[in-house]
């Protein structure tokens, strides 16, 4: 799908609040409507969960919505903790997970009250103190929430590396309008409307206490609950667990949105079936206490629409590589001053891959052609610090490519990897991934922004060493396994 569609259909579905057929979205991108742009735009709504289908009936066209559609104008409840009441405050955290826009942090969430929007304040505390607001984010992404808050904190993350800081700001919501005008007190809670998906604005009241109804609320988790277990069943763990628990309200629409909800964290302590899991290096929602399985295969593809000749070879080939990621490739073989592309195909398409003879010199031809022209505009000395950073993602991504090649040719299959090792490696890739499109793509300048990144990269480097050591001391235990049930099978026919 190229940029500039792209970009036009991110605003749609940033502000479409009505359901939508594909035929209405293609006219809408100016994109011919037919049976196979219908395919491919249909599996990039839904590999990235963008929006939801609503199944037709007789025969009628399907209709999707948007996550700003399912979540505009629904209520979501709170309930401010004792302290925050005390205080005047509420600390957003991840407390509006499904939902507000992923895109935002949760300083960038406004809150009304009676028309009013409501100041920010500073909350000077410790990490231990805030950790829990932001558990849906996932333990090991809150220090990076909480480091994008304000750049004190981004400097205190930084400079801490594996441990946390001591004290830290974070920016939080004035409540004293509500808690005090209102006569707040224990029991009440918050409901939260969303108004505004693409601001992230919310509309806020109180909920007292007398108007709870204990039996609805039961209702609700058991409804939660039991949307939460057939997400799992039809998407596994998803991405995220606000991509979880954005497809379970999806599926439980015609019950879960209701003023008569709990927050998720009240939820979670009530679920006995439901709980936050180990995922690889991330968490997710889980059954409770069950191991989450790895990916059914080992595949790293990135393209999922292929729309050039390119894009076709890297999917074909079956390689974590895309046009950003050849032109990173690109970039780091001028920093590393080479002047032909001979060493850079080399690095980039590994030998004896299946299709290579047919995709090779398609890539070949427009690495060819990209060098030629970013050679142009490249220059070397003011590349030098993101350069050296670029290098080190790249030398990472090469070698995950090629270790997760070596396990795949070996004929390993993910299950049978321990410390969920499979899971590992896909995060790990993913990441890295992530760290070049930042580099090379976000527009990234500020300074705080390279010492972020290098410590992220140093940790998931750290992490690739650990899984690699534990797969390789774990494969001739696998190869004795993988032989002997080679052997097996004749004798089962």
């Amino acid at each position: 799908m190229k940029d500039t569609v792209e970009d036009t259909l991110m605003q749609f579905l940033q502000s479409r609040l009505e359901p939508f057929s594909l035929s209405d979205l293609l006219g809408f991108l100016g994109e011919s409507v037919n049976a196979m742009a219908m395919d491919e735009l249909a599996g990039f709504l839904i590999f990235n969960q963008l929006a939801y289908l609503n199944p037709a009936l007789d025969g009628a066209e399907e209709l999707w919505i948007t996550r700003a559609g399912l979540f505009t104008g629904k209520p979501v409840i709170i309930t401010p903790t004792k302290s925050e009441i005390g205080s005047g405050i509420l600390i957003p955290g991840s407390r509006l997970i499904p939902f507000c826009n992923p895109g935002l942090l949760p300083h960038e969430l406004i809150f009304r009250y009676q028309g009013k929007d409501l100041s920010r304040v500073v909350l000077e505390c410790t990490p231990d103190e805030v950790y829990y607001h932001y558990q849906l984010f996932g333990d090991e992404y809150t220090p990076q929430y909480l480091s994008l808050d304000n750049e004190e904190n981004s400097a205190l993350f930084n400079e801490a590396e594996y441990e946390d800081p001591a004290v830290i700001s974070v920016s939080v919501v004035d409540m004293r309008d509500l808690y005090w005008g209102a006569q707040f007190k224990a029991g009440d809670r918050i409901i939260a409307r969303l108004e505004d998906w693409d601001s992230g604005v919310f509309d806020i009241a109180l909920l007292s206490a007398g108007d709870l109804d204990a039996g609805k609320q039961a209702r609700w988790m058991q409804d939660l609950e039991q949307n939460l277990l057939r997400s799992f069943e039809i998407a596994g763990p998803g991405a995220s667990m606000d991509e979880q628990l954005a497809f379970a309200y999806f599926l439980g629409r015609d019950t879960l949105f209701t003023p008569f909800a709990s927050s998720i964290g009240e939820f979670l302590r009530w679920s006995s079936r439901v709980s936050v899991e180990a995922y690889g290096v991330e968490t997710r929602l889980w059954y409770t206490d069950q191991t989450i399985p790895p990916q059914s295969s080992w595949t790293m593809t990135l393209v999922s629409s292929p729309v050039t000749m390119t894009e076709e070879a890297f999917m074909h080939l079956a390689l974590p590589l895309s046009t950003h990621i050849m032109d990173s490739y690109i970039y780091d073989a001028f920093f590393c001053r080479e002047t032909s592309i001979k060493p850079l195909m080399e690095r980039m398409i590994p030998k004896r891959l299946k299709n290579a003879a047919f995709c090779v010199p398609v890539i070949e031809r427009a690495v060819h052609a990209r060098f030629k022209h970013l050679a142009a505009s490249f220059n070397w000395f003011a590349d030098h610090e993101t350069g050296v950073l670029r290098n080190r993602c790249i030398t990472l991504h090469n070698a995950l490519m090629r270790f997760i090649l070596f396990l795949q040719q070996s004929g390993i299959e993910p299950e049978d990897i321990p410390e969920q090792g499979a899971v590992i490696l896909g995060q790990l890739l993913a990441h890295t991934i992530a760290a070049l499109e930042n580099i090379d793509f976000s527009g990234m300048n500020e300074s705080s922004d390279i010492d972020s990144l290098w410590v992220s990269l140093e940790g998931m480097e750290d992490s690739f060493f650990e899984i690699k050591t534990v797969i390789r001391e774990a494969l001739p235990v696998l190869d004795r396994k993988r032989f002997s049930l080679i052997k097996k099978e004749p004798l089962d026919e």
